[in-house]
């Protein structure tokens, strides 16, 4: 789907068409933002597990940052069926390279496929240079209950499901209102930190303060990533996303007041770097909350929240921020984050150091 569409999207023959070829795309890319999260939790060992998945996270970043840098220097001399070719080199290079992924063993193996999960676990010995043989050795009990949605929305889940989907909703409106608001803000002026600042690229007139805000943003989110995994790993989980919390309940506070000049740039990339940092820490726990059998439905409903709150994000840009003011959707934005930080003090379920149930 994913391949398919990216493709399709670049020999789009109108505005409508391009838009019916990348709503596919981001329904490909919704669903293997889950199913991934849910793989390298299984996939990795506890020790390994925060690293995994923020190197995940990670290429994100990295990937709106790349698309900053090709959009920049191809603009003026291109067109854009070009720009979105090689913008989508790394959306086929995933749908070729997920051709070569292994179905989890710990999902093989509840389902009774023995020999499957042995032959995977083998396999990975083998490229760790493990002298370790699993053929013919492994016991496991099969999982009679494949589970549903039913049991996802059970009174033994529903509680988590509730916190970690508010949760994450808040931080996805945050983390997404990052890539929204600051075309709005440059044109409009609202605040005295956002400067309309144009260059002219052959036949376009670019704002360069677009492409070079939102770069800022992606690295300030590449340099708190690795500091908060680091951090999760030492005090856990729920602490981290307690601490996190607060300091993004704070740094957006602060911008409702629209300070002066680097203070604002400070709080800003705070609250992005943050809020990012925040997602991860969900992305590690979400799957750590949830058995196997029910993990990838669990992990789904959870994360369509966060697509949700960048819907909300992509609604709420302009008639509150423009219309009104940046100080108006700082509100917003701060009061997503205090319900992301009430949200974190019910949590109770440590799991860090723990293996997957």
């Amino acid at each position: 789907l994913l391949l398919i569409f990216t493709v399709l999207s670049t020999v789009s023959f109108n505005y409508i068409s391009f838009s019916v070829c990348y709503f596919f795309v981001g329904v490909a890319i919704g669903m293997l933002s889950f199913v991934s999260v849910v793989m390298l939790s299984e996939f990795s060992p506890p020790n390994f597990r925060t690293y995994a998945v923020a190197l995940y996270v990670l290429f994100l970043v990295l990937g709106a940052l790349y698309s900053c840098i090709v959009t920049y220097f191809l603009v003026g001399s291109h067109g854009w069926e070009i720009i979105t070719f090689v913008v989508a080199i790394p959306h086929i290079l995933t749908a070729i390279l997920v051709l070569l992924v292994d179905e989890s063993p710990k999902y093989l193996a509840i389902s009774g496929q023995i020999a499957g999960a042995e032959q995977v676990l083998n396999r990975m010995a083998v490229q760790n240079g493990s002298e370790l043989q699993i053929i013919g050795k492994l016991a496991m009990k099969v999982e009679n209950n494949r589970g549903s949605l039913g049991d996802v929305v059970g009174s033994e889940y529903r509680r988590d499901l509730f916190l970690l989907s508010s949760s994450i909703g808040c931080v996805g409106l945050i983390v997404y209102s990052s890539y929204t608001m600051i075309p709005y803000m440059i044109r409009t002026n609202h605040c005295s930190y956002f400067k309309q600042s144009y260059v002219t690229l052959a036949k376009y007139k670019l704002p360069k303060s677009v492409l070079k805000e939102t770069a800022m943003i992606s690295i300030s989110e590449v340099v708190m990533l690795p500091i908060f995994a680091v951090v999760n790993e030492v005090i856990g989980r729920i602490k981290t996303l307690r601490l996190l919390s607060v300091i993004l309940l704070a740094s957006s506070f602060l911008l409702v007041f629209c300070l002066e000049h680097y203070l604002f740039m400070t709080c800003l990339y705070i609250q992005r770097g943050v809020g990012q940092s925040l997602l991860l820490i969900l992305l590690i726990y979400i799957p750590e909350c949830f058995p196997t059998h029910i993990r990838g439905a669990g992990s789904a409903m959870t994360l369509l929240s966060l697509f949700l709150g960048g819907v909300v994000s992509s609604t709420l840009v302009y008639p509150v921020g423009v219309l009104h003011g940046f100080s108006h959707l700082a509100i917003a934005l701060s009061i997503a984050a205090a319900s992301s930080t009430v949200t974190a003090l019910f949590f109770k379920n440590e799991t860090v150091g723990i293996d997957l149930p």
